[in-house]
């Protein structure tokens, strides 16, 4: 009676996973199964128990292919090898970041040799940070293009599992990819959701840190010409372990645009639109502390009046100056918020020190912020 209830219940759980489209579930269904062919193995006799035992193995092999073809489609998400045409001319703004990444990233994947000679290596980690919509992603791009290397683009969702160990063996997968070019830059966007400190992560996600201060502490060796470029908006939230040298212990903040990087991105976002003697130094002036998500939306938006006009009554008119202030009226900057909270993180932590640069760029918009909060 035992051995039959196991294998009822155990041909349920198949007809079950047969229904599920999340191969984790199918895979976890497909597994208790096993075990319950596997009991009824051991409480059998003879053909019999061979039998149930044959079912039990058959459906371990087939639940542990299905985890390699899931763990193939999973990291064939990740932009693979491209490389990309976006230069540092296509990107406004940010002279001392792309300066800062010239040194630190292009020059030592495009002459490895000299840097080596000078006893430095050309692989290792980059950490960028700074408010939301700065351009931390296009800088990433960018910086491939420039390079002209591989460029794998990688966001947390692409590796991350509720399943113990699939996450690891994605990662240690993309740096393996990675390892096959000549040179490579690894990006991971949102890095704080894979990189946060291991104290304050599931026990399902603790591996992950592991894995990246295994493989990140193979970079600049022969031969492993591979960058890894970490973008996020809590570097706070970093693992320590992550920050120590040899791994992401190049910091680079990414700050909102200035008067001449706000001029350089609304004439980017206005390029092929049609308008008439926009002035861009007063539209930069008005649009202080705008990041440069901020000034696209705002393009947009003054965009959008003069096309609704024309749908409306059938009269075309080219984008003016005064599209841009009546747009303006609905814009604020958005990065308040985000100073305010680093600010007041930085402060409980003690960690002021640590990112001198939001601490003063908090301190010279201070009056603002308390106005916007």
């Amino acid at each position: 009676m035992e051995v039959a209830n196991s294998v009822t219940y155990a041909n349920s759980l198949l007809e079950l996973a047969e229904r599920k489209e999340n191969v984790g579930d199918k895979r976890a269904l497909m597994l208790e199964a096993a075990e319950l062919y596997l009991k009824a193995s051991k409480n059998s006799l003879g053909d019999e128990a061979q039998h149930y035992y044959s079912i039990a193995s058959q459906l371990y092999l087939k639940s542990q292919q299905l985890r390699e073809n899931n763990l193939e489609k999973m990291t064939s998400k990740i932009e693979e090898g491209k490389r990309p045409k976006r230069k540092f001319k296509d990107i406004g703004g940010l002279r001392k970041v792309k300066e800062s990444i010239r040194m630190k990233i292009i020059e030592p994947l495009q002459h490895p040799e000299v840097f080596q000679y000078f006893g430095k290596k050309a692989g290792g980690g980059v950490l960028m940070y700074g408010p939301p919509g700065c351009g931390k992603s296009l800088i990433a791009e960018a910086t491939a293009g420039e390079a002209d290397v591989a460029f794998f683009n990688v966001r947390a969702s692409d590796i991350k599992s509720k399943y113990l160990g699939e996450a690891e063996q994605r990662l240690s997968k993309l740096f393996d990819d990675a390892r096959k070019e000549k040179a490579a830059i690894i990006f991971f966007d949102e890095f704080e959701a894979l990189g946060t400190d291991r104290t304050r992560q599931a026990s399902n996600t603790k591996g992950i840190v592991s894995t990246l201060l295994a493989e990140m502490d193979g970079l600049g060796n022969k031969d492993q010409n591979i960058l890894v470029i970490g973008a996020t908006n809590e570097p706070w939230s970093i693992d320590v372990a992550l920050r120590r040298s040899g791994r992401f212990d190049t910091i680079i903040f990414v700050p909102p645009p200035d008067l001449e990087a706000r001029k350089e991105i609304l004439k980017i976002h206005m390029e092929r639109k049609p308008t008439n003697c926009l002035n861009y130094d007063a539209i930069a002036t008005a649009t202080e502390n705008f990041s440069g998500a901020d000034l696209k939306a705002l393009c947009e938006d003054a965009t959008d009046i003069p096309l609704k006009e024309c749908l409306m009554f059938k009269a075309r008119r080219e984008i003016t100056n005064a599209d841009f202030y009546e747009a303006l009226e609905g814009r604020k900057p958005t990065i308040y918020p985000w100073f305010n909270r680093a600010r007041e993180m930085l402060e409980r932590r003690g960690e002021e020190s640590m990112f001198p640069e939001v601490m003063a760029f908090a301190a010279k918009i201070g009056n603002n912020m308390r106005i916007s909060a």
